[in-house]
């Protein structure tokens, strides 16, 4: 799935790609692995890394040097932790816009169904008698 390089794309296609090379492509982590943390099936990754996922997808300012070294001991690479890190990104990052999509499509819909705004008869104006031959 090459990225084009052109103004015509789509930011979807854009992010379709960017997922693709992160949770498909080659790595020293394990692709299941990767697509499990950007998922958070947190039941299907070892438990040394739940917390650390969690962590990420909902706080990652809140992610430790101490937590990353955790990974370490555990046997994990740094370049296995980085490669983790992007995973989980990427899945908080796909979540987000797909809320994000949604909201915008609720909103269209609502528009599309609804019907003017009603203005009472006290805010609209009044039509004198020089203003109606005027019109007419």
């Amino acid at each position: 799935m090459p990225l084009q390089n052109d103004e015509s794309a789509r930011p979807e296609d854009l992010f379709a790609v960017l997922r693709h090379a992160v949770l498909e492509g080659p790595g020293s982590t394990p692709a299941r692995v990767r697509q499990a943390v950007a998922a958070a099936k947190l039941d299907e990754v070892s438990r040394e890394l739940r917390d650390y996922v969690a962590t990420l997808r909902e706080h990652a300012w809140r992610s430790t040097d101490e937590q990353v070294r955790e990974l370490l001991a555990a046997g994990w690479s740094e370049d296995q932790v980085y490669e983790l890190t992007v995973a989980v990104s990427v899945g908080a990052g796909q979540r987000r816009v797909d809320a994000g999509l949604a909201a915008l499509a609720r909103a269209e819909a609502r528009l599309a169904t609804a019907s003017p705004p009603r203005v009472p008869p006290q805010a609209r104006p009044a039509v004198t008698g020089a203003v109606r031959s005027a019109v007419a």
